[in-house]
């Protein structure tokens, strides 16, 4: 019998932000008409199908995580604002199967790539995922800004290495077309 650990799986999924002349003008919209007490701001799905994100799922996609910033009791146009000037807030892991599942729809190209791993490096990956979600030790920021990571560089935090933070810069790479499955480290 070998003593070499099952392959465990990690999808990592990703879409690019929806910059299609209607939704921007539509978001930018919503963004103007909350700030100036016209209306109700976008909702935070808004807010990911128009930044694009990128999460984690452990069980095949069932559900997938996605790190964000936590903006509790600050209006959405100024947590954008915020963001896009450099600002950090809190971060916080959320299910995001619904925004992934809505991207699709949008209709958004979704990736999605399997990062095949031993079991022992699986297990210490999911226990690190499954403590962040209630208490997040990482705070959010857009690429350049005073945050600890966005979502994407997140991942690369709880230990999955994936190269880059940047959204059109993770999607586009050719490795990802390429390559659906990277494995690390000796499992059967």
């Amino acid at each position: 019998m070998s003593n070499t650990p099952a392959c465990r799986t990690i999808q990592v999924c990703a879409f690019r932000g929806d910059r299609t002349r209607a939704f921007v003008a539509a978001f930018r919209q919503a963004l103007d008409d909350e700030k100036n007490g016209r209306g109700p701001g976008p909702t935070a799905d808004q807010c990911l199908l128009y930044a694009g994100h990128t999460g984690v799922s452990t069980d095949w996609g069932a559900t997938i995580y996605g790190f964000h910033p936590d903006g509790a009791g600050v209006p959405v146009w100024q947590l954008m604002d915020d963001l896009k000037n450099g600002k950090a807030y809190p971060g916080v892991v959320n299910d995001d199967t619904a925004v992934f599942n809505a991207a699709r729809s949008h209709p958004l190209p979704v990736f999605s790539f399997d990062v095949i791993l031993p079991d022992p490096q699986f297990q210490r990956f999911k226990t690190d995922l499954d403590a962040e979600r209630p208490k997040n030790q990482y705070s959010y920021g857009f690429p350049n800004g005073d945050g600890d990571c966005n979502c994407t560089t997140w991942l690369e935090r709880l230990g999955l290495s994936l190269l880059t933070g940047r959204m059109d810069e993770f999607v586009g790479l050719s490795a990802l077309a390429a390559s659906v499955s990277r494995r690390f480290g000796l499992c059967v």
